[in-house]
């Protein structure tokens, strides 16, 4: 038979395995702290983290006209921070 040992896997939380679903759901919920991070503290934020913060607003823009300002006011925080970092210069 086969002597290789088999890889370890993932290892447990809390003392027993997540599901498929469960492990889904946390990595859901980390990246939705992450981006609200990265609107309170754009400067601390990675970018991937700024960008899904970008299409998070963009989505509300197409989704909900009536607070389409709200979104452009929330979002330009972030493009500023992105443009910094990047060395990007809008006109």
């Amino acid at each position: 038979m086969n002597d290789t040992p088999k890889r370890p896997g993932r290892p447990p939380k809390a003392g027993t395995r997540l599901t498929p679903a469960e492990r889904q759901r946390a990595y859901r919920e980390r990246l939705v702290q992450k981006q609200d991070a990265a609107m309170l503290e754009p400067k601390d934020a990675s970018t991937a983290a700024l960008l899904a913060s970008i299409k998070h607003f963009c989505s509300q823009i197409d989704t909900k006209p009536d607070h389409a300002d709200i979104a452009r006011r929330l979002v330009a925080p972030v493009i500023s921070e992105l443009c910094d970092r990047h060395k990007i210069t809008l006109t």
